[in-house]
């Protein structure tokens, strides 16, 4: 359990730079041409106001969930599953439903906020 835990940090601390660096560190200043998916999900789903968002604090939370989305998917299939074709199926399903729960965190939570600010 240790070993997994231990090999979850590494993971994730190498996901996060790799995807903070790639994704995030040039694309904090906001641009309507180059917004990233998870701002629109976020925006038409929940309907909120996206001048209510700080742009640059929302792409630093999507690293952090993006990055745990990652990992955490590709543990649980190597530790869990077995069978490669098994292995697909279920990181499709686990991806799913992880941006399903995180993203209606952040909305929800973007919402409550909203709804203070007025």
């Amino acid at each position: 359990m240790a070993k997994i835990l231990l090999e979850f940090l590494v993971l994730y601390v190498i996901v996060f730079i790799l995807y903070f660096f790639l994704f995030v560190f040039k694309k904090t200043k906001y641009n309507k041409n180059k917004i990233p998916v998870e701002f629109y999900y976020i925006v038409n789903v929940y309907k909120i106001n996206s001048k209510d968002i700080n742009y640059k604090k929302f792409m630093y939370i999507t690293t952090f969930i993006n990055s745990f989305i990652l990992v955490s998917t590709y543990l649980i299939i190597i530790y869990l599953v077995k069978g490669f074709v098994w292995q697909i199926i279920c990181g499709i399903i686990l991806v799913s439903l992880f941006i399903i729960i995180f993203y209606g965190l952040l909305g929800r939570y973007y919402q409550k906020r909203g709804k203070k600010n007025v």
